[in-house]
């Protein structure tokens, strides 16, 4: 194995960890229900904390990042997170629980940015096709999780399942941590917090980063109801038990990972490094699964896997794509920077995406949301086609900036 794809090894390793409660929270959405009685929106309010902590933290961790390199923030970020998850274990009260959660999301802020750095600098090829490899760890860690945490939790509590989470979390930090080493350019000064910070003024208004990042907004939207309310969905109205539900998860998950593969693959070798067309698919694909998923019958168990399979693979396997197009905005020096400028706006959009679900779902009903949820995802589609009649897609003319 050459160095380049021992280190995308290294850095998806630690973006599955890390995703194992991220993603997969959702997989234990009728435990907390039904263990500390909760309404949709109160469900919705647990997803919040976990994206606003990401919302809060994210461009600083993208500063820090390209300050201080991404191998020292793999660690603080899996060091933070271990914490975070040992200590919901402490309290067993839904205040608690949201506290603890919104550590989390702050911790887990660092994940993307400093591997999405990782890989622009050790790949000046493929980069697409490596940023989607590097992007299957959250799907990846989300199946993971899906398949596991309810197992746990249902045989030793909600509690024994954070436990298990967090050891995950550790032990793939220190396997990523401990043998990868940076590449730096000699030639390049090193940077300063006040230049980073220039650098981050001028890449947020630069309109191939703003319209990538407004279609990711609506995308993140749509994963996070994925997350958050297909278990419920298909409970509620499938009415499968909590188990299938969690199967339907599962196979949601690890459609996302072929999501995040192929569209990596056709951006790089189909398209050339086209970047913004296979957005406009994605948003067409989520729109006509969230529409299914609102118009699902009692008993319709194939309709239910179909539907969160083509999400999963649409609306939840977007995410490498949008990591390599804003990296390539941001160039080698400012990749971070890129990605937590950019990620700041959709973690604060995944933040409101859930409670605005519930809270809507608690005043109608689920299909309302869902079919409010395939409005959204086509309105996804604007952005990135008005970027791509007025200015060069992302992944072809790459303004190094800052």
């Amino acid at each position: 194995m050459t160095e380049r794809w021992r280190v995308l090894t290294l850095m998806t390793t630690a973006q599955a960890g890390a995703s194992v409660v991220q993603q997969a929270l959702g997989s234990l959405s009728p435990i907390l229900v039904a263990t500390f009685v909760l309404s949709k929106a109160q469900l919705g309010i647990v997803f919040t904390a976990l994206m606003l902590g990401s919302a809060c933290f994210v461009a600083a961790a993208g500063l820090l990042t390209d300050r201080w390199g991404e191998r020292r923030m793999v660690l603080l970020s899996g060091m933070a997170m271990t914490v975070a998850l040992l200590a919901a274990t402490v309290f067993g009260t839904y205040p608690w629980i949201v506290a603890c959660i919104a550590v989390f999301g702050a911790s887990y802020a660092a994940s993307t940015p400093a591997g999405g750095r990782a890989v622009l600098a050790w790949f000046d090829r493929d980069r697409g096709f490596a940023m989607g490899i590097r992007q299957t760890g959250v799907p990846v860690g989300g199946l993971f999780g899906a398949l596991t945490l309810p197992l746990v939790a249902h045989a030793y509590g909600y509690r024994a399942a954070f436990v298990f989470a967090a050891a995950i979390v550790a032990v793939t930090t220190l396997i990523a941590y401990l043998p990868y080493r940076e590449v730096r350019d000699e030639s390049v000064p090193a940077s300063t917090i006040a230049s980073v910070a220039r650098g981050m003024r001028t890449l947020a208004r630069d309109p191939r980063l703003i319209g990538v990042t407004l279609t990711c907004m609506i995308l993140v939207g749509v994963q996070l109801s994925l997350n958050a309310f297909l278990t419920v969905t298909g409970v509620v109205i499938v009415g499968v038990s909590p188990a299938v539900a969690a199967l339907a998860f599962a196979c949601a998950q690890a459609a996302a990972v072929c999501g995040r593969l192929g569209w990596g693959y056709l951006s790089d070798r189909v398209l050339g490094g086209e970047r913004l067309i296979p957005f406009a698919i994605i948003c067409v694909l989520a729109a006509g699964a969230t529409a299914a998923l609102a118009l699902l019958a009692h008993g319709a168990v194939l309709a239910l896997f179909f539907a969160a399979i083509v999400l999963g693979f649409s609306g939840a396997g977007w995410n490498g794509l949008m990591a390599a197009a804003l990296a390539e905005v941001g160039g080698p020096e400012r990749a971070a920077s890129a990605l937590g400028i950019a990620l700041t706006a959709i973690f604060f959009a995944s933040s409101a995406a859930p409670t605005a679900f519930g809270a809507l779902a608690d005043h109608t009903s689920l299909r309302v949301a869902w079919l409010a949820t395939s409005a959204l995802a086509l309105v996804g589609v604007i952005p990135v086609l008005w970027l791509r009649t007025h200015l060069a897609a992302p992944g072809r003319s790459v303004t190094r900036t800052g």
